[in-house]
Parts: C-alpha cells; structure tokens; sequence
C-alpha cells in the first residue's frame, strides 16, 4: 500500500487517540495550565497573517527576537502559541518589553493539542497565510491541517539531531508528503538531514538567531561585585557550572585532583538540579573536603573550601569572578550545557567532548581558544591547573568572543526575509523588510 493510502488512516487513528487522552490531560500539572485554551475553548479570536508556534523557552526567545525584526511598517499580524506556562510567561514578558503598535499587532496563546479536528478549527479561527515552525516541531495534526486549508508550512531555525532523525525517519513518507514548504537549517549537518526527509529543494541555511540576541561587548561588574564578599580576591577560584548526575564521578575526581595540585583553591559546584544537592553533601563528606552551602555563606570562604551552590540565578555572576571554569553535561553523554554564558563573563571554559545540543555554535570556536575540549577529567584537571596559575584576561577575552559571535549573526534578518517572501507569495502585500 503507499503512504498516500496510509495517511488518512493514520490520521484518523491519530484523531481517535486524542480524542481518547484528551479529558486525562487536564490532570497533567503541565497541561492543566492554559487546558481550556489548549481546547480553543477561550483565546484569540482575531485573523492573522503568521501564526508562530515556539515550544517552550528557548523557542520563545527567538519568536520574539523574530517580531522585533520586522520594522514598524513591516509589521504582519501575529499569533505567537507555546506549549508551556513558561514559555507564555517569557512571551508576556518580552511583549511588553516591545510595547507601542508591534505589541498591538501580536496575540499570545496556548499552543492547541495536536487533534486533527482542534488544529482544522484552529487554521479557520485565526486564518493565518502563513504557518512558522521554530527548531524542530512536526505535528500531525497542524501539518495535515495546513495541508488542507493550503497553508505554507515554514521551519526557522531549524535543527535535528542525529536521534530525531532517526525516530522521524520512520515516517519518511509522511513527512515528505506533509512537510514543510521551506527548511532554513541552522548547520550543514541539520540541512543534510532535513533533506534526506524532505528533499533538498526544501532546505537553505541560515544563521542561528540565538547568535543575535548575545552581547559580548562587555561585562557587567555589578553583577559579580556582591560576590567578592565571599570570594577573596587573590584566592584561585574554580566554578564547576551546570553538573549533570551522569558525570558526578568525573566531578569528583576534578575536585580532588585540582585541590591536590593547587591546594588553596576555593570550588563552586552548581548542580544543574537540585536534586542533587543531597547527594553532594554526601560525597563530598566521604571524601573528607571541606564543604559549605552557598545560602549559608555570609563570610570570606576559608581556601580550599568546596561550596555547593544551593541558590538560583548566580552562575552567570560566578563566572565573572572565576579563574577557571567548567560547564557540564559534557563529560558524559549528556547533551551539554551553554559555555558561552561563560565566555560572555571573561572566563575561558573547559568542556569534554559532548556537546552536541550546542553544536550550532560551530567547532571553529575551539579554534579560536575561546573553549578548551578535554576527553576526560584528567585532562580537564591539567587545563584547570594552568588556568588557575595563569588565567586569562577578562576584557581581552571578551572582545575576541564578540568577534567570533559577529560572524555568526544576521538569523533574524534571514528568517523577517523569508516570512515576507511566503506571505507575499500567499497574495499578502508585505514587503520584505528594510532591516538593520
């Protein structure tokens, strides 16, 4: 049978699920938050010519930077939905930010659960010209509906890993038959593997738009300045950011073997979850170091303290005042975690050698220095070291990430561009925008 025969069936069978799972959702923490607009039962009501679909955070950070590029005259009709209540918060946030008629012409809501009947409804109460994917999100139901109501599909941003695009692979036929109009890929490697899926006529790259919303002009000294008052000036410092359970051992033993070699050394541990909190006590017990929690520290820490950072909000500071400086989730098969936030503050960070979710920042950057990649903790014990007796200097390091970072913006103008271009081709009368 071919994939066109399947297709209704899926989705009928997709339908039904829904349908089935829809009433247990509302007990879901998650999805209890915004369950009636999820159901369209309340929300916007108005037409709009781009409807914008950013998952969660970090989508909705580059949904807003996207408005913001358009300029006031430019400005299309639009509808902004997430899946999360975080996500909406960081939405009204930044709408109001922009305030004055590009706030007036945007809406936000929760993005509808997925049924094939809820996003038919969706598409014919907004009516928008143009559908934005932001990353990686293929849905069923939206993509069989604007199929349908013949609305351009466009995916910004995108990315997809080696695992996505494995598990979507199986669905080869179905993705390329609803798929997107237009693909802007954010690597060769995401545009090789969108292409292998959907075709390469589909697929352009772009620039990531997370590289325009950095500044690395300068750093701020207030935002370190409360932390000299624990944090002796002349004391080597060592900040272990954003820990992930999987590489606690290797943690471990960077501790010990950085405080055998420079034993006046003080260590921040910040666990990338709290969870973990207790465990560290534990460890760090066994091992007979001395340790304090950072929400009981009042005082200059004595050297050669470990302080396990119990407190939210205050990596970003440590790192201003670091000597050296290790961000997690590399050292074992995590992921990753964002080391330019501390290259942003003047500290030249260690990674190990998995970090694939921040891939899009390129592997140029170890060219430049600016990152160290280590294989495993003993090398990062050697390059903790000599960071630590001889560390780098701040402004100058600053100044050579803006450059790098420089290279790599201009996202946002590409994806106003490409917006306009679909809605023009949808029979709208936007220009394509005259951006900075």
């Amino acid at each position: 049978m071919r994939s066109v025969d399947v297709i209704p069936l899926f989705l009928w069978l997709y339908g039904v699920t829904w349908r089935a799972v829809t009433p247990l959702l509302r007990v879901s923490p998650r999805l209890r938050e915004g369950y009636e607009e999820r159901l369209l039962k309340r929300g916007p009501r108005n037409h709009v010519d781009v409807w914008i679909q950013a998952a969660s955070v970090g989508e909705a950070f580059l949904a807003l930077e996207i408005v913001s590029g358009f300029g006031p005259d430019d400005m299309p009709r639009v509808l902004i939905t997430t899946n999360t209540s975080q996500g909406a918060h960081i939405l009204e946030e930044g709408l109001d930010q922009l305030g004055g008629m590009k706030k007036a012409l945007v809406e936000t809501a929760y993005f509808p659960f997925d049924a094939p009947s809820l996003m038919q409804a969706a598409l014919k109460i907004w009516r928008p010209a143009l559908m934005v994917l932001l990353e990686t999100e293929f849905w069923p139901g939206l993509m069989a509906a604007c199929k349908r109501r013949k609305v351009p599909l466009l995916v910004l941003n995108g990315r997809l890993s080696q695992r996505s695009f494995k598990a979507y692979s199986r669905f080869r036929g179905f993705l390329h038959r609803l798929g997107p109009e237009r693909i802007y890929a954010i690597s060769p490697a995401d545009g090789q593997r969108f292409s292998s899926l959907f075709g390469e006529n589909r697929v352009r790259l772009m620039h990531n738009i997370k590289f325009d919303r950095m500044n690395f002009d300068s750093m701020d000294p207030a935002a370190s300045d409360y932390l000299r008052k624990i944090i002796p000036e002349r004391v080597p410092f060592l900040v272990l950011g954003s820990v992930r359970r999987e590489e606690e051992k290797d943690v471990m033993h960077t501790v010990e073997g950085v405080f055998s070699k420079v034993p006046g050394t003080i260590a921040a541990l910040f666990p990338r979850h709290s969870s973990r909190i207790e465990p560290w006590k534990g460890r760090f017990s066994d091992a007979g170091l001395n340790w304090a929690l950072r929400s009981r520290v009042e005082n200059p820490v004595s050297p050669g303290t470990v302080l396990l950072w119990d407190t939210f909000g205050e990596l970003s500071s440590a790192y201003a005042v670091a000597h050296a400086a290790f961000v997690g989730g590399t050292l074992r098969p995590c992921g990753g975690q964002n080391f330019l936030e501390a290259i942003a503050q003047g500290v030249r960070p260690c990674i190990g050698p998995y970090w694939n979710n921040f891939s899009w920042v390129g592997r140029e950057i170890l060219k430049t220095g600016l990152v160290r990649e280590v294989n495993d903790w003993r090398e990062l014990v050697d390059v903790l070291v000599k960071d630590i007796e001889s560390p780098g200097e701040r402004d100058a390091i600053i100044r050579r990430a803006g450059v790098y970072i420089k290279r790599k913006k201009g996202g946002t103008e590409t994806a106003c561009r490409a917006i306009a271009a679909c809605l023009r081709r949808t029979g709208n009368t936007y220009e394509i925008p005259s951006l900075s």
